[in-house]
């Protein structure tokens, strides 16, 4: 579970009600410092398990339709259930009306794209077929991949996701990255230290990527930042 702006002041509204850290921390059964780095930024992901427990004591305290499993679940969603608008830091408010459409391209388009190479303008006006629809503004260069099921590695097979273009992603955002000499797709968390840029997997027991800026664009072929991920059944 990535920990949201959101989750992060859910925590500290339980904390308050608990009394202190410490003991908000013992109920989750977690060192006080574990807490204190979720709540700085320091620790950016909650494993499973710990999610499990922590969950049920900041629910009440969760903005209306971020109450967990609707910011990035740690499992799919049941089918049958209502569709699920997630949502990164830079998006707009969680909701469930969808109405500004993006082109849809199959992530086997982008298997051999390069940017210093091709143009994905020219990628979306050959290889779109359909449009899908966001609740986010849709802009010039966005582009929407569906998750199919030999790459549904952190997200279930079938969210939508919409593509902010080739734009530069912003320190916090959660980006779509296709590694050099990799024939996968990496879901990560963007984030910039010093002259570094570090990745972090959203796939659990996935380690930091941590690269040198000099060495960026021999480590990643592109990258690009996720606006929106819907999941509709």
């Amino acid at each position: 579970m990535v920990i949201t702006e959101s989750i992060q002041k859910a925590i500290q509204s339980a904390i308050d009600k608990c009394g202190s850290l410490l003991s908000f921390s013992r109920s989750v059964g977690v060192s006080h410092t574990t807490v204190a780095y979720w709540l700085n930024g320091r620790t950016r992901k909650i494993n499973s398990t710990v999610w499990d427990n922590l969950h049920p004591l900041i629910q009440e305290y969760l903005e209306p339709g971020g109450k967990g499993e609707s910011v990035y679940p740690s499992e799919p969603v049941a089918a049958g259930s209502p569709a699920y608008v997630l949502h990164e830091k830079h998006a707009g408010r969680y909701g469930t009306m969808q109405n500004a459409p993006a082109p849809l391209l199959q992530l086997d388009a982008l298997k051999d794209f390069d940017p210093q190479i091709d143009s994905i303008e020219e990628i979306i006006r050959k290889k779109s077929k359909r449009v899908v629809m966001f609740t986010s503004p849709v802009q010039t260069g966005f582009f929407a991949v569906e998750v199919d099921k030999k790459r549904s590695g952190f997200f279930p097979e079938g969210t939508r996701l919409l593509l902010r273009g080739l734009d530069a992603p912003c320190d916090g955002d959660t980006v779509l990255v296709k590694l050099r000499d990799k024939t996968d797709y990496l879901f990560a968390v963007y984030t910039r230290k010093d002259e570094d840029v570090s990745l972090t997997p959203l796939q659990d027991n996935a380690a930091e990527l941590r690269i040198p800026r000099a060495d960026f664009h021999n480590v990643c072929c592109w990258i690009v930042p996720i606006r929106e991920a819907v999941q509709v059944f």
